[in-house]
């Protein structure tokens, strides 16, 4: 790859395409601080935060570089650090705040007031989301029918209302806002590690930033990241026709030894794993050059308990960052609750969480009060956050409307738990006051409280309580990761767990339930998934499968059943292994004439009326 350091250090857009298997982050780092040295502002944005993560490690690794580890970061935060200027945010009417998944549950509950069924309104949301992922609001003209104006009416305002950004909109708004308000660019050179997976939104905001020059890295292979849904993956192609110098990156090292294994049962199955890791550890292979791919949060937890139980140094890459639990029934939402709480604690002005706080416990999340909320705040030109002071400083005869009261109840609350809190608590009193108020906290969680039983320090509680485990890339140990998530990583050997057919591939390519077009479609992504899982393997991939399960744990896992039997009084259901299991060339090569995916607006026009 020494081709891609002879690249131009100024001035020129330039691409470099690689198969999925090569690992270029060693060069582009490289190249970045060729650039550095050069004297010329450069950063390195990636598609997803790990990759970002990798980035960082590779350049603390090296006290000699000009870059830190500021010098590397992901498309999202390189938007909301855009977002966070006062003049962009101020153009666009929102702030550097992403909607988290629990937040976007309780906005799906508000947009419901427009009287749509909702699998109608979630399918007409993605054809929202897809549209701004891809720029098509530019157009004014994007949305056709008086439905769809209306749902979006309701959508922005309350995404405004909240001052907070869709998941897929940060690159979008912080484009538009740099735009309308005028602000003047720096001088920058961008390196950018996977191109091809970034929403056509975030490949316009890298090309908008990259005043200085532009190397975008691409792969051939059209697999998502797991933190971007709508990936444009026809824009390096058009970014590497319109380019100044195009590289192709040519290895030719000998492909991953593939080996396939079927075992009787889930638990024969992570026993298996886990025993044939330590294994090769003991052989003198590095922690960190085994990478475990599973397919969802549960099972990669079972597997990297089972690891760290024989002693093997785990990074657990498999958390998805929602809060289990339902803001609409008692006795479901107790940890969402406290979450909420705590993030009002740290930040008494955020708009989102207080949302969320006063829609608990009721089954519309009061959606309708709400909704008279924005109509208050609308009438007024005001704020919805100043319209629930004004609110609140009126006596129940004085307002306009009686629904508001509706959330006099959960701000009381919020109120007294905050004067609790500040007049200070003893660990014994917070415990106790948190119970009572339905939001009882863990035995990991009352440890936060710290040492000294006659003062609680909550604050402490309130930062870490549920701040995700940070993935310490620079660490020597084996990755257990969701199969997104081993998009972009390299290991000598990598075990795929869990090839059954509702895993890998998912359980819409594969169930009858779903048309014909659809698993053509479906099939063709989690081929892509597959490939992109065992192209992170640079000497051997092990896939292996479980043949049977007990009949009640198939049901939970959503896997295909080809039989259900009894044996020895227990209910068994044999699962059907992978439609990719033999690892062969033929059942492993993408059908360029299947299309990517089925148009969303169809979708919802015809599937769910």
């Amino acid at each position: 790859m020494d081709e891609l350091l002879k690249l131009p250090i100024e001035g020129a857009c330039a691409c470099v395409e690689h198969d999925a298997s090569d690992d270029v982050a060693p060069t582009l780092a490289a190249y970045a601080r060729r650039v550095a040295e050069a004297g010329l502002p450069v950063r390195i944005v990636c598609a997803d935060s790990w990759t970002a993560a990798r980035y960082r490690a590779l350049l603390d690794a090296d006290p000699t570089s000009p870059l830190d580890a500021a010098s590397a970061v992901s498309v999202r935060e390189l938007a909301l650090g855009v977002m966070g200027d006062a003049r962009v945010s101020a153009a666009v009417g929102r702030g550097a705040r992403v909607l988290d998944g629990n937040e976007m549950d309780v906005l799906m509950e508000d947009v419901k007031v427009s009287g749509l069924k909702p699998g109608r309104l979630r399918e007409m949301l993605k054809f929202f989301y897809k549209s701004i992922s891809e720029c098509a609001d530019d157009d004014e003209r994007w949305l056709i029918s008086a439905e769809e104006q209306t749902v979006y009416a309701i959508l922005t305002e309350n995404l405004e209302a909240r001052r907070a950004l869709l998941p897929c909109e940060a690159a979008s708004l912080a484009y538009r806002g740099l735009v309308a308000a005028g602000v003047e660019r720096e001088d920058l050179v961008l390196v950018v590690d996977d191109y091809t997976t970034m929403s056509r939104a975030s490949q316009r905001l890298v090309r908008h930033l990259a005043t200085r020059g532009l190397v975008a890295a691409g792969r051939t292979l059209a697999a998502a990241s797991a933190e971007e849904s709508y990936p444009c993956f026809e824009g390096f192609r058009e970014l590497a026709d319109a380019a100044e110098c195009v590289v192709k990156v040519e290895d030719a090292r000998p492909r991953a030894v593939r080996e396939s294994r079927a075992l009787e049962d889930p638990e024969a199955e992570q026993a298996f794993v886990a025993a044939s890791v330590e294994e090769r550890l003991s052989a003198g292979t590095a922690p960190k050059d085994v990478l475990v791919a599973v397919p969802n949060a549960a099972w990669g937890a079972r597997l990297a308990d089972a690891l760290e139980e024989r002693g093997v140094p785990v990074e657990r890459a498999f958390f998805e960052g929602k809060i289990k639990g339902d803001p609409r029934t008692e006795g479901r939402y107790a940890q969402l609750k406290l979450a909420t709480f705590l993030r009002l604690l740290l930040d008494p002005d955020d708009f989102t969480s207080l949302r969320s706080w006063m829609g608990f416990g009721d089954w519309l999340v009061r959606s309708d009060a709400f909704l008279e909320l924005l109509a208050y705040a609308r009438e007024r030109g005001i704020s919805a956050a100043e319209a629930v002071a004004q609110l609140r400083a009126q006596r129940d005869e004085e307002r306009a409307s009686t629904i508001f009261g509706k959330f006099d109840a959960p701000l009381d609350e919020l109120d007294e738990l905050r004067r609790a809190c500040a007049d200070g608590l003893t660990r014994e009193e917070a415990c106790v006051l948190f119970e009572a108020r339905g939001m009882p906290l863990s035995e990991r969680q009352a440890a936060l409280l710290g040492d000294d039983p006659e003062c609680a320090d909550v604050g402490r509680l309130a930062r870490e309580a549920f701040r995700l485990p940070a993935e310490d890339a620079a660490r020597d140990a084996v990755r257990v990761a969701t199969y997104g998530r081993c998009h972009g990583r390299h290991a000598r050997v990598v075990f795929v767990t869990g090839f059954v057919n509702g895993f890998l591939p998912g359980n819409d390519a594969v169930d009858d339930k779903f048309t014909i077009d659809h698993r053509r479609v479906a099939l063709e992504r989690e081929r892509a998934l597959a490939l992109d899982v065992l192209a992170a393997a640079d000497e051997q991939v092990v896939c292996t499968r479980f043949e049977r399960a007990a009949l009640e744990a198939t049901a939970r896992m959503n896997v295909q059943i080809t039989r259900v039997f009894v044996r020895d009084g227990e209910r068994l259901a044999s699962v059907a292994p992978s439609a990719f299991a033999s690892l062969s060339d033929d059942v492993l090569s993408i059908d360029p004439s299947v299309p990517r995916e089925l148009p969303t607006k169809v979708l919802y026009n015809v599937s769910t009326q």
